[in-house]
């Protein structure tokens, strides 16, 4: 945690820009990004109005919950990019373990958090190019806090934490020093393949794995069925198959569900 504190003391002087509402978190984000916003730069917001999920899924985003986009601008080859979603996903669990909530909430691959088998949060990862041809990438992070709807088998912060949420721009802070301070580690901790930095960390909160899960396609088809067995250093889940052979899938090709 010295590197959450480090990073808490440092975003100091770049306050969260706060909204009650707007289209989307990351759009704003992105656009900052494009304008040359420094790494850390941060949008919070109290209801989302065309907010969006993984593969352009609409993200239900009542008021009452957090909404935050995190501008990140890691230094590393390309190639590891698809692992900054990982250590994102930490980071939001890292700045959650520092205000003592959802200690109990887990990672489901490939960008969701989840608390007692309910989504708690999810997470989405786009990158762009400034002006002057910088990569940036933003990190979207929904948390459901004052409620959830049970009927999407979702969790709020209020009902973890026994009406006890944090405040919103505690909450905000908190995530968005969490996220700046893991993805730095990420960065800085060398290595080829996306995870190289986080896996270990990763697979520790990852939720059902040793469990029976199936491998859905964008279209709900079953790709695979089996043990979630890892997340391989590429960042694809595995599968261990009733057959005994082991199928990679990766975020592209599939989400999990329980079997």
């Amino acid at each position: 945690m010295d590197q959450y504190r480090h990073e808490r003391r440092a975003m100091r002087h770049l306050p969260i820009k706060t909204l009650d509402e707007v289209d989307s978190t990351n759009d704003v984000a992105l656009a900052a990004g494009r304008d040359g916003a420094p790494h850390g730069w941060a949008v919070a917001a109290r209801r989302q109005t065309a907010g969006r999920g993984r593969r352009g899924h609409v993200w239900e985003s009542p008021e009452g919950n957090l909404y935050l986009s995190v501008l990140l601008r890691p230094q590393v080859a390309p190639t590891r990019l698809p692992g900054l979603a990982a250590a994102c996903g930490l980071g939001v669990l890292d700045g959650l373990k520092a205000l003592g909530v959802a200690n109990e909430a887990q990672l489901k691959w490939p960008n969701d958090l989840l608390a007692r088998g309910r989504k708690l949060a999810g997470i989405l990862v786009e990158v762009g190019r400034d002006g002057r041809g910088g990569a940036f990438a933003v990190c979207g992070v929904g948390v459901n806090v004052g409620g959830a709807p049970r009927d999407l088998g979702a969790i709020a912060l209020a009902e973890l934490a026994a009406g006890a949420a944090p405040s919103f721009t505690s909450l905000a802070e908190a995530l968005r020093g969490g996220v700046v301070a893991r993805v730095g580690s990420w960065a800085s901790s060398g290595g080829d393949r996306p995870l190289d930095g986080v896996r270990e960390a990763y697979l520790e909160r990852l939720a059902w794995r040793g469990e029976e899960v199936v491998a859905r396609s964008p279209d709900g088809s079953e790709l695979a069925r089996g043990t979630l067995e890892t997340v391989d250093a590429w960042g694809r889940a595995v599968l261990l198959a009733p057959d005994g052979i082991r199928v990679p899938v990766s975020a592209e090709q599939a989400s999990l569900r329980p079997a």
